[in-house]
């Protein structure tokens, strides 16, 4: 209990930082455990609802309406038949619904693409919105990948389309571009 304690201590800590949004102070405290030092007894594990976990009573089944997609359309959109999808939720967050990987083998890969390609440019909302100007979120895939070809290895770009922190993420940036830039 006193490594939770001071686990959720460090987290509030984090808390007060000004301009950070949840997600990346809560990554900025995972990020600096050393691995397999982090207590991870707040991460919720969706297959607890199965399972008699710590969090597994406010993981709900949810159940998704299989006749709203018909099999034809799923496949067409590189998604499995809805009725194999497991869908759950949380207690106390009405409308969320987690899904883990609806995707036919191979086409997780074109929805990446299409979010890095055609779902960052506008009229949608991107989360660069409020740290970038209009101009310099129109597009970013191409940028990015125009950044990184004029980049030695070890150097970590100030801006890219995603956070570059360390080598081993530079080689995924690059994986990334090279399996997808068609």
């Amino acid at each position: 209990m006193g490594k939770m304690a001071a686990a959720l201590g460090s987290v509030a800590t984090l808390a007060t930082e000004p301009g950070e949004d949840a997600f990346r102070k809560l990554f900025r405290f995972y990020r600096q455990s050393r691995p397999g030092t982090a207590d991870l007894g707040g991460v919720i594990d969706f297959s607890a609802a199965r399972g008699s976990g710590p969090v597994a009573h406010k993981v709900v089944r949810s159940q998704l309406s299989v006749s709203s997609v018909s099999d034809h359309d799923a496949h067409r959109a590189g998604l499995q038949p809805v009725s194999s999808w497991r869908a759950y939720g949380l207690e106390g967050y009405p409308g969320f619904i987690f899904i883990p990987n609806p995707f036919l083998p191979g086409y997780q890969w074109h929805w990446v693409k299409q979010c890095l390609k055609l779902y960052s440019q506008k009229p949608n909302v991107c989360n660069l919105d409020k740290h970038m100007t209009k101009e310099d979120t129109q597009d970013l895939w191409e940028q990015s990948k125009e950044f990184l070809s004029h980049q030695s290895f070890f150097t970590v770009p100030v801006v890219c389309l995603l956070s570059a922190t360390t080598a081993r993420n530079r080689t995924n940036l690059n994986s990334i571009h090279s399996c997808i830039s068609s």
